[in-house]
This record gives C-alpha cells, sequence and structure tokens, in this order.
C-alpha cells in the first residue's frame, strides 16, 4: 500500500488538516505523520472524524527520519506557510517523490513536474490529485525523484555548502572593491 510520510510540527502553518482532507479522496493510501504540536489533539480528532483513524498513524517526535524516509512512497509537505523547509531537501536526500504545497520555500525551489509536484496550499483536492499521479502515474516517481535527487547534489550537499561558504569568506576577505 502507498504511504505518504509527513515531517511536521503540529501547527496550523503546517497544513496537516488539509493532507487529512486529501487522504479521504485517496481511499488505499496510508498516511504517516512524524511530529508534535499544538494541535496534536486536534487533528487526531479530525482523523476520527473522517474515519481515516485505520489509515493514518500520528507517530510522535521521531529521531529515526532516515528510516521512515526509506519506509514511505513518497513525502507529503502541505505547508501553507514555509519559508524554507528541510522536509523538502530531506526528500530529495533520501530519494523520495515530494508532493508540496506552494508555500514560498517549496515554490523557489522545486520545479513542477521536475523535482516534486507542486499543489495550491489549502487545496485538498489538488494536494490528493498531486498524491495519486505519484501512486498511478507510470514512470513520476522516478522521474521525481532523480530531479530531486539532482537538486540536492547540485544545492544542498556538505560538499556544496563547503564550496560556497569558502566562495563567500574569501569575497569577504577580500574586502571592499
Amino acid at each position: 500500500a502507498p504511504v505518504a510520510l509527513a515531517l511536521s510540527r503540529l501547527h496550523e502553518k503546517k497544513g496537516i488538516d488539509t493532507l487529512l482532507d486529501a487522504t479521504v479522496k485517496l481511499p488505499g493510501l496510508y498516511v504517516w505523520i512524524a511530529g508534535e504540536g499544538p494541535l496534536e489533539a486536534e487533528l487526531k480528532a479530525k482523523a476520527a472524524q473522517l474515519n481515516l483513524e485505520p489509515r493514518v498513524r500520528f507517530l510522535g517526535w521521531r529521531n529515526d527520519r532516515g528510516a521512515l524516509l526509506a519506509a514511505s512512497t513518497f513525502v507529503a509537505f502541505p505547508s501553507r506557510y514555509e519559508p524554507f523547509g528541510t522536509v523538502m531537501v530531506d526528500a530529495w536526500a533520501a530519494s523520495r517523490p515530494l508532493v508540496a504545497t506552494d508555500a514560498a520555500g517549496p515554490a523557489a525551489y522545486v520545479s513542477d513536474g521536475e523535482n516534486g509536484l507542486l499543489a495550491p496550499k489549502d487545496d485538498a483536492a489538488a494536494l490528493a490529485a498531486a498524491m495519486r499521479r505519484v501512486i498511478e502515474e507510470p514512470g513520476l516517481a522516478a522521474k521525481l525523484v532523480a530531479g530531486g535527487r539532482a537538486s540536492y547534489e547540485g544545492g544542498f550537499t556538505r560538499e556544496v555548502f563547503v564550496r560556497d561558504s569558502l566562495a563567500f569568506y574569501t569575497k569577504v576577505a577580500a574586502g571592499p572593491r
């Protein structure tokens, strides 16, 4: 069965309620939500109200992101507000397809259809459609993984960070021009 993984604080900004609404539209999808936060009880109640309890697991705070990513089919990143989003980089580094919303961070880094899929914020139908595509569209998951891996290797590895940091410090050390 397909498993969507959401690595998220349980907060209004993170859009987990939209993920739950989208999950209703995908009867074969299981969702793992790893995180804690002030909306935990409310989100669990919503999952129960939507009859999602058999398919949605609230995992609490976890220190085994790598294992969760490896066991998932794709990463769901439904944030309303996200200035960057390390979850995006986590998905790419773990070679998992990414389905995100068009919050500022993901919108700046995700090329829809290339290294992830983007859905409008707060649009459960669009989020469900994007998740369905990853599950059902032949070759799409592999394409997104390849694009995500290229994005990770091109901009987020330790080597890239060191290279860019050294270039920045060299420029600063050289003084004003």
